[in-house]
């Protein structure tokens, strides 16, 4: 009847199979390396002492030619192995045996099913306790789910380990477990061939699995295998903090640290009325990397390329590396590939740092770097009010605001602490050919000063007016003794006119003018997107040694385009408002004839 309930008892799942297996392969890893280390995680998880890579290569027809294509890939381990039940959970997404278990690097339970589909049509799954010949086997087939054939994991069965695996594999203990990726995509598998994929895979995992590398717990094998040869390594460490020495590296940084380590900052976390410690460790180049690099740049070597591949901040979920966060350097700056920084913390903080089921990111502590605390107050809020109203409104960055502070108080340190270490390295009369903005720009305002005197440019500043000047040049990144001598010319009038850079309350305003008396204040603001890239391009204090020829180049082609932008931007503004054209017209021939004198030089015969 007419408005009564139907009596349909067909079953009605909120997401049919079909399509959500689709889903679950498109949701994915950022490789394939990122997929296989996901598996060498579970062999991790079930204390596995080795772990097998084999790849299979065969010929396949491409475009009418013959190739050479993957065919398969296996990961096999030696650890304890799988019963029937937990085997069959395996290939459940978001099932498994440690959901609430928080003392490893498992506990998502997609691992398996997930990493795999990403990247396969099918996976098959051995393991065994009591040695391979007893082995089970399952297997999760995308066609048959495509096709409604198939809904559930079939329950394993006995099936010994194929002897073609246990032919290729150098390590079969009584008790361990097979995977087997077949129809690999040709549209998913980030590279065709076995070779790229170990290497790249090797590289990856030596810097994600590092600490289980380096402390002899785990050892992982890379094998490349056809009918006609058998290539295999080891992977080998490789380390972003640079504080082991890893074989791949060039002498003598393959049997000595090249970086230093500095100190461990712990900052405490308090969740739930419990108190949990976030490690952060901190290291830097060691002096040698200049000295070795002689003449050249030490960007240019091979340990400074090397270093280049390695910048970030490394961030370790229960001694198992997340990811190499990027977002905390700046960019541009030669200076963020002599640093190292680790930040550690406890598979209890998951969800305050925003770890992703896939394990490739923790999202909340990734959106820090580019907050500031101030950004987040309301007004007439401190950092501690801004802390207190975040986790009342449980908002995790509310926990997590001091060590993002932290960080950023660390790295600024340390930046200084790499440009003072390359200062002794710079070509002789660099500074003076290129010559000293202050120095230059206040002979210039000295000079206008005789036949344009500002009105209120005369006097002494006054003791608020210092004072301020004396935190602005320390905000400024200026040491101690340098702000001191500035401000004492500034008070004797020597020194019209400062430069300073600093981060100004939002990032709309590029620079703003100060007065300070006598004196004026030109302050870039940092958080806009023009400082780094034109402003800090290159700075009388960088450390050069750090650029390669080719970065050094591209930099200047950015900042070039960078400078044509900012007028198109200005030149935008005045065409919103048509009204003040002859104001800014005005403005501009102004600007243009006091920019003129100022860059113009004083010897053309020097030119």
């Amino acid at each position: 009847m007419k408005g009564e309930a139907s009596d349909d008892t067909e079953s009605a799942p909120f997401i049919p199979a079909d399509l959500a297996i689709q889903a679950m392969r498109d949701s994915g890893y950022k490789n394939t390396a990122y997929a296989l280390a996901e598996l060498i995680d579970n062999s991790v998880q079930a204390e596995a002492k080795h772990c097998e890579i084999i790849c299979i290569e065969t010929m396949q027809t491409v475009s009418e030619r013959s190739r050479r294509r993957l065919h398969s890939i296996a990961v096999l381990d030696d650890g304890k192995g799988m019963d029937a039940i937990v085997l069959r959970k395996s290939l459940q997404f978001g099932n498994g045996t440690r959901l609430d278990d928080r003392s490893g690097i498992g506990r998502f339970g997609m691992g398996l099913p997930n990493a795999s589909i990403s990247q396969a049509g099918r996976v098959d799954v051995w393991s065994w306790q009591n040695g391979p010949d007893n082995a089970l086997h399952t297997f999760l087939d995308v066609q048959e789910i495509r096709a409604r054939q198939r809904t559930d994991v079939p329950p394993p069965s006995p099936e010994p380990l194929p002897a073609d695996w246990r032919r290729r594999a150098t390590v079969i203990g009584s008790s361990g477990t097979l995977v087997v990726w077949t129809r690999l995509g040709a549209d998913r598998m980030t590279w065709k061939g076995a070779k790229a994929t170990l290497r790249n895979t090797g590289t990856l995992l030596g810097r994600i699995h590092r600490r289980f590398i380096g402390d002899g717990s785990l050892s992982i094998r890379l094998a490349e295998c056809d009918t006609d040869q058998f290539e295999e390594r080891f992977v080998e460490i490789n380390d972003p903090m640079y504080l082991t020495p890893a074989p791949h590296m060039p002498a003598p940084y393959n049997a000595e640290a090249m970086f230093e380590h500095l100190y461990d900052v712990p900052v405490k976390v308090e969740v739930d009325g419990k108190i949990h410690t976030v490690v952060t460790r901190y290291s830097v180049a060691k002096q040698s990397t200049i000295d070795l690099a002689g003449s050249s740049f030490r960007g240019d070597t091979a340990y400074g390329k090397d270093a280049a591949d390695n910048i970030g901040v490394s961030v370790l979920r229960a001694g198992r590396e997340l990811m190499l966060d990027r977002s905390w350097t700046i960019q541009y700056d030669p200076r963020d590939r002599w640093w190292g920084c680790e930040v550690e913390f406890p598979a209890d903080l998951d969800e305050i740092f925003g770890v992703t089921n896939n394990k490739q990111a923790a999202t909340v502590f990734n959106e820090l770097s580019g907050l500031d605390w101030h950004e987040l107050a309301e007004p007439g809020e401190q950092l501690g009010d801004v802390v207190r109203r975040l986790r009342e409104e449980g908002d995790p960055k509310g926990v997590l605001l001091a060590l993002s502070v932290t960080i950023k108080d660390n790295l600024r340190s340390i930046r200084e602490t790499i440009r003072d270490q390359g200062k002794g390295t710079r070509r002789k009369g660099k500074r003076h050919e290129a010559g000293d903005p202050t120095e230059e720009t206040n002979e210039r305002w000295k000079k206008r000063d005789e036949t344009n005197p500002i009105p209120d440019g005369g006097g002494s500043p006054t003791e608020q007016d210092v004072e301020a000047l004396s935190e602005d040049l320390d905000q400024g990144g200026r040491t101690e003794e340098d702000t001191s001598e500035i401000v004492a010319r500034v008070v004797a009038g020597e020194i019209k006119v400062v430069f300073v850079d600093k981060e100004l309350g939002g990032s709309s305003e590029l620079f703003v003018v100060v007065r300070r008396g006598p004196a004026t204040e030109v302050v870039f603001n940092r958080r806009h997107p023009a400082f780094s890239i034109v402003f800090d391009t290159v700075s009388a204090d960088d450390d050069l040694s750090s650029l390669s020829s080719a970065e050094l180049e591209e930099r200047l082609l950015k900042a070039g385009r960078a400078v044509q932008v900012l007028f198109g931007a200005w030149a935008r503004m005045e065409r919103e408002d048509p009204g003040n054209y002859r104001s800014y017209e005005r403005v501009r021939e102004n600007w243009g004839k006091i920019a003129r004198d100022f860059l113009e030089p004083h010897d053309l015969s020097s030119l």
